[in-house]
């Protein structure tokens, strides 16, 4: 392998050392290194550009790949005037070496000059969607959970099931990697991270080889601050919020550059806590159950991550990251359920308390090596490690009373859940571009990569019954789970003139494992499996006009189950309902297509459709009086959606961005044996948003977006949406921010579903949580103006499918 390698990295060489470069070195009128400052490649004849570059740390700068002609080099760097050299020959077969270009000072130009923030809030890209985050002035005020649940297209449910583009099944990173967690701690750390601290968030519907295969509605990619400037500097943050219960956090971000050396972090905690009523009615022949009462939600976290990068020469950087958060839960369920046989007025009623407080802590550490030439060759290699470790015990108390309300009997159950899952990564990607000698917008690009992961999970449940905890052997449960996951991928990259074109393929093999034994010595080896599958992928993009962009693209994807839907335990609600995983669950595959046209690199209407095979989903499945959840394959669903994004500038002071999105959706399939169905149903997800520059200090936003109401396979759900407003002013000469807010005015965000299965059972959800929150929040920023970072950090690998039980 590794012959292989040095021998493909030599041949690149060869390929590109008969190529023409110009190479020199800019610096300021103090002879010092003008770093990172932006170099462009002009034609004497008539200017056109050519190509652009970037100066490094000691203000050194080449361009590869010149074919022989006449050129001029314009050099600029904010706060100094642009310099332009002389005409500079290039000759065929020989390196062009340039005198030193002299950057000067414009800071008297600069004092009249007002600079104001250039990107939208949504960046419609060809290949996703990005919102940046500093563009949304009340986004500063939420937590990183409300900013996806609010982002133009994007759909969470109660359990914090991610839907994108209507489809189920998105894979979540953070920093470039999937985030290891499962949906509810996921979510908890999204609710201990204020979006302060987030720089953007990509929308990927889909992604190319090089992305993991999983995900079959694509990758929300959670990208945080980094500070981009010489010496110290950083964010610090602190917002609260409060309903009828507060919410708080804080957060600071710190990095330090010298010329090789980069060290950067952040922390953030949070302390959140909340109320949501539940009102759930089942059905069943002759009785009915009405559930009323509230869960309490209460979580502290810390999030975390260090990193140190080392430039070693120009071309060469090692970094070293550790990541990883902490969190405390105290949730609890207390409800009362009144039992109805056929007289209007309870038969028997059921009190329930539920404890389930939580413990979990979740660390990453990640070493790699990039190699980046001025020839077009960069290479990537990074290696990493997951601990994920969770205590959930829990204790069931529940009292049964007549209907005269006289006690009958009561009950209690008590669980501990311990779950540790350990994830091994190591990956590889290789880039090499070609610029044609002819033609200055032709090029070829070449990617390829090789992925190893290998997944090592423990689950232990020990149950105990009655109130003297009896072990209750036919539920106490050991279940190990083994994935090891081996992927390569190649793609090919060709652009002429106003022609794109990419294609590529993923090859991923993967072997799975799965045993579960109880206390009575039975065994279950389940999932058992080994499957090699292949991922096609195309892009077409071609510039119909100057302010027109036609992009074609075709993907396929794998949804593998989350490793905790697979562990067979059964995790007691109440004496009725129950959860539990399914060993059986089979992965899904999904075939996406999508047709968009972009005018004005703005405006983008979106044409895409997608067939999913062996379609999961949470189902509910009654047996007798009691009800379980579980995740099962039902069948398949087919998914055309219609979108509309685009900023609508109405006054210079008022801005505005609108999205619109229509699915219309068909689930075919059986839920139970003898239950098909056969079900279509229509979506709408619309967002806007309005932001107002009252003067140089004051803005205000209005932002509100809506999910209609529509149906899930025999699942109906209730329609969603909210109405924020913010106010934000610049403190502390621009430096800092105070923004005042009311998220969800109107407080219309709440859940409602209903569902019919075979037999006539029929059940209703509704929960309402504290969503409508006056808010305040304070930022700082310290440190100098900014220059481009050391480098970029590529996307990792990862395992976003570690799943710890929520509840029902």
């Amino acid at each position: 392998m590794a012959r292989l390698l040095y021998s493909t990295l030599f041949l690149f060489v060869l390929l590109s050392a008969s190529a023409q470069t110009i190479t020199g070195t800019i610096q300021n009128t103090g002879n010092t290194p003008a770093s990172f400052a932006a170099l462009k490649l002009l034609r004497t004849a008539d200017s056109t550009f050519v190509k652009g570059t970037v100066a490094d740390e000691a203000g050194r700068f080449t361009f590869g790949n010149v074919p022989a002609g006449s050129y001029r080099v314009q050099a600029s760097f904010v706060g100094m005037t642009d310099a332009t050299t002389n005409v500079v020959s290039v000759y065929a077969g020989q390196a062009t070496y340039l005198e030193p270009i002299v950057l000067r000072s414009s800071a008297q130009a600069m004092k009249t000059v007002t600079v104001r923030a250039s990107k939208p809030y949504v960046d419609q890209q060809a290949d996703k969607t990005v919102l940046n985050v500093a563009a949304n002035a009340s986004a500063q005020s939420k937590t990183a959970y409300e900013l996806l649940q609010q982002a133009p297209g994007v759909v969470i449910d109660p359990n914090d099931n991610v839907r994108m583009a209507g489809k189920q099944g998105v894979n979540v990173y953070i920093d470039g990697k999937p985030a290891n967690l499962s949906s509810r701690d996921l979510a908890n750390l999204l609710r201990a991270t204020p979006a302060a601290n987030i720089a953007t968030v990509e929308l990927i519907t889909n992604p190319s080889a090089r992305y993991d295969a999983q995900g079959g509605a694509g990758i929300i990619n959670i990208k945080f601050r980094r500070d981009k400037s010489l010496g110290l500097n950083g964010n610090a943050s602190a917002g609260y919020g409060q309903s009828d219960h507060y919410r708080a956090n804080a957060a600071v971000d710190l990095n330090y550059r010298a010329k090789r050396l980069n060290l950067f972090g952040n922390l953030s905690g949070s302390d959140n806590f909340q109320n949501t009523n539940v009102s759930i009615n089942r059905y069943l022949t002759g009785t009915r159950f009405a559930q009323r009462g509230f869960d309490s939600d209460g979580t502290r976290a810390v999030v975390y991550k260090a990193g140190a990068d080392y430039a070693i020469g120009t071309r060469h950087t090692v970094g070293l990251i550790v990541a990883g958060n902490r969190a405390s839960n105290q949730f609890g369920t207390y409800t009362t359920t009144d039992i109805f046989g056929k007289r209007t007025t309870p038969d028997s009623s059921l009190t329930n308390r539920v404890d389930s407080p939580s413990n979990n802590d979740r660390i990453n550490a990640a070493l790699n090596y990039q190699y980046t030439d001025t020839l077009g060759m960069n290479l990537y290699v990074d290696a990493d490690y997951t601990n994920f470790a969770n205590t959930a015990p829990s204790r069931i108390s529940s009292d049964f009373v007549d209907a005269d309300r006289r006690p009958l009997y009561s009950t209690q159950n008590r669980f501990d859940a311990n779950t540790d899952i350990t994830i091994l990564t190591f990956r590889a990607d290789l880039t090499k571009e070609w610029k044609s000698r002819s033609q200055s917008d032709a090029s070829v690009t070449l990617e390829a990569g090789f992925k190893h992961t290998d997944v090592d999970t423990n689950n232990d449940l020990l149950a105990f019954t009655g109130f003297e905890n009896r072990p209750d052997a036919t539920r106490t449960n050991r279940f190990t789970y083994r994935e090891i996951v081996t992927a390569a991928y190649a793609s090919l990259n060709r652009k002429t003139g106003k022609l794109t074109m990419q294609a590529g393929l993923r090859a991923e093999n993967s072997t799975v494992n799965g045993r579960s034994t109880d206390l009575l010595n039975r065994i279950v080896n389940r999932p058992d499996t080994t499957y090699l599958n292949l991922f096609p992928t195309a892009y077409v993009q071609y510039q119909v006009s100057k302010n027109g962009q036609l992009s074609l693209n075709y993907g396929r994807r794998i949804g593998r189950p989350n490793y905790q839907d697979m562990n067979p335990f059964v995790y007691q609600i109440d004496p009725y309902t129950s959860q539990r995983g399914n060993p059986f669950l089979r992965p899904t595959y999904t075939h996406n297509a999508e047709l968009s046209y972009t005018y004005k690199w703005s405006m983008t209407v979106k044409v895409a459709y997608s067939s999913t095979s062996d379609f999961s989903t949470d189902v509910i499945r009654q047996e007798g009086l009691t009800a379980y959840q579980t995740v099962a394959n039902v069948g398949k669903a087919n998914v055309l959606n219609l979108s509309l994004n685009t900023p609508i500038p109405i006054k210079k002071w008022w801005n505005a961005y609108l999205y619109a999105g229509a699915t219309w959706n068909r689930y075919q399939g059986e839920i139970t044996t003898g239950q098909a169905f056969d079900q279509r149903a229509f979506a709408f997800e619309g967002y806007m948003q309005h932001s107002f520059t009252l003067s140089n200090v004051w803005e205000a936003q209005i932002s509100g977006f809506w999910n209609a109401p529509t149906r899930q396979t025999i699942y109906q759900i209730g329609g969603l949406g909210a109405l924020n407003l913010n106010v934000q002013k610049k403190v502390m000469d621009g430096r800092g921010r105070v923004s005042f807010g009311i998220d969800d005015l109107l407080n219309t965000m709440r859940w409602k579903q209903a569902g019919e299965f075979a037999g006539g059972a029929q059940f209703d959800i509704y929960r309402k949580w504290e969503s409508r929150r006056a808010t305040i929040r304070f930022s700082y920023r310290f440190g100098n103006n900014e220059v481009k970072g050391v480098r970029e950090r590529k996307d990792n690998t990862g395992v976003e499918r570690i799943k710890t039980k929520g509840n029902l």
